[in-house]
């Protein structure tokens, strides 16, 4: 047991109004002394050379003007700033329509070796960190697209995409269906889905009232008492549903239709 002095006191409000850390100790002092060398040093003062003679798009041209006539401070203030030569968006430094700056630009955050050519996206967040122009964001995506040495040494990691065949036209009517649900419709009768089932060459159609949380099945005894029934089976039926709604939507019809489905052992040779 600890023991305390009668002439303490608890303690209770020993931290009351007292600070810690003065915010003059939180000061952001990493960027003194440092002093822009190279080709960025360079990049910066073609930026104001450029500024001065105002080669820029109609509403970045019309922002400056309002920006420099403006006596009270708006909205137009509030996003743009001019200083030391600069003209920045939103504290990003404006690089006006010279093609070759631009270039340059993102070549620094691109081409160089501690860069090693990033993506779209990567040098995307690499040139926005400092530097802004309208449709950015295209201009890095069509570098990128045209980078000789990431189209020769960068592989495409996805799989060829496959041709595209069109469907086998049925010799008779309700040979070939196919099926979709239609879902999040307004509530109607206690029902807010449709299944919709069509023949590919009559294109008659059955919408069958339904809900969002039907089974594969459920499904299975919708098409049985609705389009069986009515027009016997298809040979062919065409959905976008998965394997498993379809696997399991198979299964119950035929379990529905008295068919026994005996698989045999898969063939090892």
């Amino acid at each position: 047991m600890l023991l305390r002095r009668p002439d303490h006191g608890n303690g209770a409000s020993d931290n009351k109004d007292v600070i810690l850390l003065q915010l003059e100790l939180l000061a952001i002092r990493a960027l003194e002394g440092v002093q822009l060398e190279g080709p960025e040093k360079d990049i910066l003062r073609e930026i104001r050379q450029e500024n001065q003679k105002g080669d820029q798009e109609e509403p970045v041209a019309k922002a400056v003007r309002e920006l420099r006539q403006a006596s009270s401070k708006t909205v137009c203030s509030a996003e743009w700033s001019e200083d030391e030569g600069l003209l920045r968006f939103r504290g990003k430094i404006y690089i006006s329509q010279n093609p070759d700056l631009r270039r340059r630009v993102v070549s620094l955050c691109h081409d160089i070796k501690v860069a090693r050519h990033p993506g779209r996206w990567k040098t995307l967040g690499l040139v926005s960190r400092n530097y802004w122009w309208p449709q950015m964001s295209r201009y890095i995506r069509q570098y990128i697209n045209t980078c000789d040495l990431c189209l020769r040494m960068k592989p495409i990691r996805q799989a060829p995409v496959g041709e595209l065949h069109p469907l086998r036209i049925s010799d008779s009517r309700w040979d070939t269906l196919s099926m979709d649900f239609v879902v999040e419709l307004p509530l109607s009768s206690g029902h807010d889905a449709v299944m919709t089932v069509v023949d590919s060459v009559s294109k008659r159609a059955h919408f069958i009232p339904t809900h969002m949380t039907v089974t594969a099945e459920g499904a299975a005894r919708l098409f049985l008492h609705q389009v069986w029934k009515p027009h016997g089976l298809p040979k062919c039926v065409i959905s976008d549903c998965g394997p498993q709604f379809v696997a399991c939507f198979t299964r119950e019809l035929y379990h529905l239709l008295g068919i026994k489905l005996a698989s045999s052992t898969a063939w090892h040779p």
